[in-house]
């Protein structure tokens, strides 16, 4: 008769702290970064889903007055909220691979006397601000880490890609981060000159096969949030609708209130987050 033997949970969370312990500190920390980019790369699969999926759709209409031909919004879907929550999970392993990167600094500082609560890489809302928390937050550290730290310019007006980060991983301990699936991105401007170009020409384009290529313009009006009845494009008097006209929308963030982002496109934006804290990492990482 076989016995099965298992270990103990303290076994377990012996074994579990001892191969913790095998992985270097600067490893475990990029572990968080890694587990960042995993999720910006789900995000980009199921944004891409989100958005072939008719997201949006793009009607026609004519002024009467003006004999303009309209291309504007009939529809719009709202974002999936699986997409806030991964999104919230790239932010949250980001924020947390730079209090780890704090930890180790004040365990180096220290000599291994620190506590576990407290510690925190400090990020502010101004410089004044950040000379006022930075030492609370990594009390023992050396003064050349310190110094690294303050190179950084881990506060709003210093390196503003970390400030909004830790304002958006504020917002995700108490809500779902805000998104907006159909932030107006650019539209075919190629298209419509084709056929502006075949209705002035008719014979000339027809003999010679004219084509011009897919050329997208970015509007200077985004339109953030998209709505039914926004206007995209106002073509030529008489024109006819074009079915090769092609606008493009991306999911963005919504956060007004808390005057991180609005608007802003969502994969660039986390992007450059983890380019960020990448880097942050990166340049401190000598000194645990």
């Amino acid at each position: 008769m076989e016995t099965e033997c298992r270990p103990s949970q303290k076994t377990v969370s012996n074994l579990g702290g001892s191969m913790a312990r095998m992985v270097a500190p600067i490893d475990q920390i990029r572990l968080k970064i890694a587990r960042s980019k995993r999720h910006l790369g789900e995000l980009e699969d199921s944004s891409s889903t989100f958005l072939r999926g008719r997201s949006y759709n793009v009607a026609t209409k004519r002024d009467l007055e003006t004999r303009r031909l309209i291309y504007f919004v009939s529809r719009v879907n709202e974002v999936p909220l699986t997409i806030a929550v991964v999104a919230g999970e790239v932010v949250q392993n980001l924020r947390s691979a730079l209090d780890h990167l704090a930890f180790q600094l004040v365990l180096v500082g220290t000599r291994g006397a620190v506590p576990m609560r407290h510690v925190y890489f400090p990020i502010a809302d101004s410089l004044q601000k950040y000379e006022e928390i930075k030492r609370d937050y990594l009390k023992g550290v050396k003064p050349e880490a310190m110094r690294a730290v303050d190179a950084v310019k881990p506060y709003r007006g210093g390196t503003d890609a970390l400030w909004r980060l830790h304002r958006l991983n504020i917002i995700d301990k108490h809500r779902l981060l805000l998104m907006v699936g159909s932030a107006f991105r650019s539209f075919d401007l190629g298209a419509a000159m084709q056929q502006h170009i075949k209705n002035a020409f008719p014979t000339f384009v027809q003999e010679r096969d004219i084509q011009l290529p897919p050329f997208f313009v970015r509007p200077a009006d985004r339109m953030f949030p998209v709505k039914v009845d926004d206007e995209f494009f106002v073509d030529s008097p008489d024109a006819e609708p074009n079915e090769k006209m092609e606008f493009k929308f991306e999911v963005a963030f919504q956060e007004p209130e808390a005057d991180v982002l609005n608007g802003e496109p969502l994969i660039q934006t986390l992007s450059e987050f983890v380019t960020a804290v990448e880097g942050t990492i990166n340049q401190l990482a000598p000194l645990i």
